[in-house]
């Protein structure tokens, strides 16, 4: 969903195709795909895919995001590649927006509700990409000198603050549940320090950043394509890995965490790229500790009233759920999964 208005109408993207590309538009189709304003734009010439980027994205990272589309497009893994514009640019800015133009692949996306069959393909093409990028230079986030930056004391207040921002909201429908969800991160991360050892002797992969349901096209029950690496970066794989999983739509009610169906993913992700015993016994922790100290969807219901706040609030309270999953089953998770690296 879309978290800023678009800065086009129909007039606005017919004179912006025709100028940068020589496209006639006969008709544009607003997508519900992720947080920025995505069109399916048909013309005359062909049928493409629009990308509004929020204004939050400098040129230069979408640039660096068409050069990697290049290069997985030369190595043969499945993505949608960028429209040159007439001055033989990726993408270029529009009314304080990076757009850019990619080709349109048919097929059936998702959003976080990935069909179950269809999981394993994720973590195939999953692993296959960290294969394919495995030298690609990406800067690294998410790594073991960040980690033990992060201030306990300084997530504890952020809570605090938004606890505070709460009391004007005590009529509020969700309010009780706001209050326990932030009272339970505050107690969490109080406890959260151990955990950033887990950070040490993992491995570092160049990534796509957000390998989720909707950067996925499908078609006869496989994945065609892998789109949308603007948040590129090398992470720690068993984040990507366990993200990916949890917000495929594994765990819709977020209390529905099945660790042997979790077990099997992470496997088929073997198949293709290789996890030390390390990794397996880290994944849980480092998922944990990030997604403990996110305070997305409550800061936008409470503090900045985004447009779209009530879909965000939906989300935190979700991811919320899945982080007190995942804490209480942590050790059970990591034990199982490091049973894979003894069977392999």
């Amino acid at each position: 969903m879309a978290i800023e208005k678009s800065v086009f109408d129909k007039k606005t993207m017919q004179t912006v195709l025709l100028d940068k590309y020589g496209l006639h538009l006969k008709e544009m189709i607003h997508l519900s795909l992720g947080t920025a304003n995505c069109y399916k734009v048909c013309c005359d010439e062909d049928d493409f895919f629009l990308k509004e980027y929020q204004s939050k994205f400098e040129i230069e990272k979408i640039q660096k995001e068409a050069n990697l589309v290049k290069y997985l497009a030369e190595r043969d893994f499945p993505v949608a590649r960028f429209i040159m514009t007439k001055e033989d640019e990726s993408c270029f800015l529009y009314e304080g927006h990076v757009i850019g133009l990619q080709e349109y692949l048919e097929g059936k996306s998702y959003l976080n509700d990935l069909p179950h069959y269809l999981l394993k393909d994720s973590a195939k093409y999953l692993g296959l990409l960290h294969l394919a990028l495995k030298d690609y230079p990406l800067e690294t986030e998410l790594g073991e000198k960040w980690a033990r930056s992060i201030s306990v004391q300084s997530v504890i207040d952020k809570y605090g603050r938004l606890l505070k921002a709460l009391e004007d909201y005590k009529e509020d429908a969700n309010y009780a549940r706001i209050k326990d969800d932030l009272e339970f991160k505050i107690e969490l991360f109080g406890h959260i320090e151990e955990m950033k050892e887990y950070f040490k002797g993992i491995t570092y992969t160049s990534s796509h950043g957000d390998y989720t349901a909707c950067q996925l096209i499908c078609d006869d029950e496989k994945v065609k394509a892998v789109i949308d690496f603007s948040s590129a970066a090398k992470l720690p794989a068993v984040w990507e890995i366990m993200r990916s999983y949890i917000q495929s739509g594994a765990c819709p009610s977020g209390q529905s965490f099945d660790i042997d169906d979790f077990s099997l993913y992470v496997e088929e992700y073997m198949n293709y790229f290789p996890l030390s015993q390390r990794d397996l016994e880290a994944m849980p922790y480092v998922y944990l500790f990030q997604l403990s100290r996110s305070a997305y969807g409550y800061e936008e219901y409470l503090i900045d009233k985004t447009e779209n706040r009530d879909a965000l609030l939906q989300f935190a309270i979700w991811r919320t759920e899945i982080c007190k999953e995942i804490y209480n089953k942590a050790d059970n998770i990591s034990k199982k999964l490091m049973q894979l690296s003894k069977s392999a």
